[in-house]
């Protein structure tokens, strides 16, 4: 299948893609990979796409890279799974999550955060100005430079903060994951041997590693 079929094209960067990637870095990118890496897009009817992808967390969006251009990975429904440099990312709540483990019930991870300034303060919503269809956010004090949340690093004085979130798949549906009144209704009779498990290895809830050693455990 053609990519018009599933991919509408959502905006041109006109910026060198190198000069983005040499100054995107961990503390003030919104994407989960320092550059666009090589991905595979396995769709429902068994179809196989190549392209370069990355993940924007800030807008929770699937971007591929076709003749210059930044577009997004739109039409789910017809998405099966996605490999970005051989991890597995599936569709799901309108978002792409990143499967963490090979279990009966699996660990799957919601990339998503917010721009901050300086050191607390969030982006001001009302700072918003729209940039042809997109959300971009005004330089600070007047500064008429304005950027968009597709550019590969965000300016001066702000930084990423990651929010992310978990998620367990049970029985074809997911559920949110992110503390441990949560994690032992799907595995119910286990609680103690759970709580056991935590206190032993110094398990810290929200930390990617511990969460995914924590399911492993669960569903042994």
């Amino acid at each position: 299948m053609p990519y018009k079929n599933f991919l509408r094209l959502t905006v041109f960067l006109f910026i060198a893609s190198t000069k983005l990637f040499a100054q995107a870095t961990k503390d003030n990118s919104p994407y989960v990979f320092p550059e666009f890496v090589k991905a595979t897009v396995l769709q429902k009817g068994g179809a196989m796409l190549e392209a370069q992808m990355n993940y924007n967390m800030a807008t929770q969006e699937m971007l591929f890279t076709k003749d210059g251009a930044n577009m997004v990975l739109d039409n789910y429904e017809n998405i099966d799974t996605l490999y970005l440099n051989s991890r597995k990312f599936v569709p799901a709540r309108r978002v792409f999550l990143e499967k963490l483990t090979n279990t009966a019930i699996p660990l799957y991870i919601q990339y998503k955060g917010k721009a901050m300034l300086g050191g607390s303060s969030a982006i001001d919503k009302s700072n918003n100005t729209s940039i042809g269809g997109l959300v971009g956010v005004k330089g600070q004090k007047g500064d008429p430079s304005k950027i968009t949340s597709y550019d590969l690093r965000l300016p001066n004085g702000y930084h990423f903060v990651p929010e992310n979130e978990y998620w367990l798949q049970k029985g074809g549906s997911f559920y949110p994951t992110n503390n441990l009144k949560k994690i032992v209704t799907l595995f119910p009779g286990k609680e103690g041997q759970i709580n056991d498990f935590i206190k032993q290895n110094n398990i810290s809830m929200g930390k990617t590693d511990d969460m995914i050693k924590l399911i492993e455990f669960c569903n042994k």
